[in-house]
């Protein structure tokens, strides 16, 4: 016969596992989710994607019910809470963390055109020093990751001089301002 410590642990190791499951139906969701759009190419989102999460969820809960071999109404209340808790909650952490993110993706591109623009306004070095990333972009020829503020601010010069398309020494440029 058990002792009474004896099942007071043995139901700290089902909560465990149960708060396992939350964890684990995220990230095999995640997991399987790629394995579909890069084996078959089939790609889910949005109300697909939770909907199959759920699925995933549901099938490791009943997992860990007949791993557990508890089968009253309260512990299975109880066990449903911690792991829907913590997949949710983890799931709500992974989607403002992808929002945030996604606000804060911002970057400048300078292409070199072949042709003299029609429309375009002259940049010295000078002003090119007061904005490092306008600089940056030209001299790379590459994306420049810039922080949102200077995003803005490198824009908003742009706008003021009237053009996005720019003549540095002897080239010109035209320059993208790009957002996730």
């Amino acid at each position: 016969m058990k002792t009474k410590m004896d099942k007071q642990n043995n139901m700290k190791w089902n909560y465990i596992l149960f708060l396992a499951i939350g964890i684990l139906a995220f990230y095999m969701t995640g997991f399987l989710l790629g394995v579909f759009s890069d084996t078959y190419g089939i790609g889910i989102h949005g109300f697909e994607a939770v909907s199959f999460m759920l699925f995933i969820y549901a099938v490791l809960l009943a997992a860990g019910l007949i791993v557990s071999k508890e089968r009253s109404r309260s512990f299975i209340t109880k066990a449903f809470a911690i792991s829907f808790a913590a997949m949710f909650l983890i799931s709500i952490a992974f989607f403002a963390w992808g929002a945030y993110n996604h606000f804060n993706s911002k970057a400048i591109d300078a292409n070199l055109l072949q042709t003299v623009p029609d429309d375009f306004v002259v940049l010295t070095e000078e002003e090119l020093n007061e904005y490092p990333a306008i600089k940056e972009a030209i001299t790379s020829q590459q994306f420049v990751e810039v922080r949102p503020d200077e995003w803005q601010r490198s824009f908003d010069f742009l706008d003021e001089k009237g053009s996005h398309t720019v003549k540095f020494g002897d080239k010109y440029y035209d320059l993208g301002f790009i957002t996730a």
